[in-house]
């Protein structure tokens, strides 16, 4: 009997320890963050429409003048289209007439006096009216209203940076433009820091210029606080709006989904977007605290490396002439490739105002630059790097149109 008794505790010990392993892989499984991924409306989808080089538009630039920019956009101004791009080191605003290219004015802003603007490094412009510019300035986290004289009107103070409550800070770029929307300014914001959940945490403001009043639009998907994405800009929002349903959409680095707030109803709607180029999005930690074991100043080559190679999604643009929305997704090149690439290939997915996927063209990075994309009543804008590298007096800004297709 006692034999027996012996034979049963080890069994049972066996069992127990065998029970714990168990456990242990399924917490480990349980906590392993594993990216959505669905073929359909990625790579399942019947082709409808594609993108037709239309026109290239060439701008001049005198000696006075450089392309140096992340600030760039086409405006309406009385009925009329105008290109403009800001040169933060120059403290220059250049705006061209988008019909008549030869046509050119210019702004100048000061750096110190009454009028002074300090750093504008990173900063972003809107142009509203010539009289009438709006200049996210990304050091003092205020938007300022100027005159073409370079005279402030206003401040907009939006975010304290040193506000111990971590308010988002707008984020603005020539791929996530400020947008006007009925007396408003709508900005994609970020963070200042990482956060621990980003639950109910503002992806987008918009201000009031009347009142000064600021009401947060959209929040971060659920995603951002199940894993560590890495390098910030993977934190970084776009925004498109749709003036017709009155229906803001935002567009997120590592999220498939897109968003949509009904900014009548605040009614939210997530619409799986994806890309036949590439397939789930993979984090760089399924640990979603492990920012909280970085140094701060330290730098992580290998967090930089699985930013620079993993793809993921910059840019959504709605195109009112002909009720489409363009959703631009980074194609990364592989890390034995990535010091011999000219920057990332890209494609732009074309949806209907459904979000249903109709098409999806592929650019090259040696010829387009997929942070230089403008919308215009003549269809998308690309900058051509590729030319402006042989003549930089030159900007030359390709059109596409959206045209049906006889696939499938």
């Amino acid at each position: 009997m006692e034999c027996c008794s012996d034979l049963y505790y080890k069994i049972k010990a066996i069992s127990i320890f065998i029970l714990i392993i168990l456990l242990g892989f399924a917490c480990s499984d349980k906590s392993r963050f594993n990216p959505y991924l669905q073929k359909e409306n990625s790579s399942d989808y019947k082709k409808k429409i594609d993108l037709m080089s239309r026109e290239l538009l060439e701008f001049s630039l005198d000696s006075s003048l450089r392309f140096s920019t992340n600030s760039i956009g086409v405006s309406t101004i009385r009925g009329r289209e105008y290109l403009s791009f800001l040169d933060t080191d120059l403290m220059t605003l250049a705006i061209f007439d988008y019909k008549d290219t030869q046509k050119l004015r210019t702004v100048q802003f000061e750096y110190e006096g009454p009028n002074g603007l300090g750093n504008l490094s990173t900063s972003v412009h809107y142009l509203h009216a010539f009289d009438s510019i709006y200049l996210f300035h990304h050091w003092s986290g205020a938007l300022i209203h100027l005159t073409d004289s370079g005279k402030i009107i206003k401040r907009y103070p939006l975010v304290d940076y040193a506000d111990s409550a971590n308010l988002p800070m707008p984020f603005p770029s020539a791929s996530a433009p400020i947008l006007y929307v009925k007396g408003k300014l709508i900005i994609p914001t970020t963070f200042t820091r990482y956060q621990k959940d980003y639950q109910d945490y503002p992806s987008s403001l918009s201000l009031d210029l009347a009142t000064k009043k600021v009401k947060f639009l959209s929040v971060f998907p659920e995603l951002y606080s199940k894993a560590y994405w890495g390098t910030k800009f993977k934190y970084e929002p776009s925004i498109a709006y749709n003036h017709s349903t009155n229906v803001l959409v935002a567009s997120y680095p590592v999220d498939p989904f897109l968003q949509k707030v009904n900014l009548e109803s605040n009614e939210v709607s997530q619409h799986f977007v994806g890309s036949e180029h590439f397939e789930s999005i993979p984090p760089f930690k399924s640990d979603p605290f492990h920012y909280l074991k970085k140094e701060n100043g330290t730098r992580d080559q290998e967090e930089e490396d699985h930013g620079m190679t993993t793809s993921d999604y910059r840019g959504i643009y709605y195109d009112q002439n002909h009720n489409l929305y363009y959703r631009v997704a980074l194609i990364r090149p592989p890390l034995e490739k990535l010091f011999d690439s000219e920057g990332p290939d890209f494609s732009i997915i074309i949806l209907d105002e459904h979000f249903e996927k109709l098409g999806e063209h592929f650019f090259s990075s040696q010829l387009y630059d997929p942070s230089k994309i403008l919308m215009s009543s003549k269809g998308i804008n690309l900058f051509r790097k590729d030319v402006h590298g042989s003549n930089e007096n030159k900007i030359v800004i390709e059109i596409f149109e959206p045209v049906e297709t006889f696939y499938n």
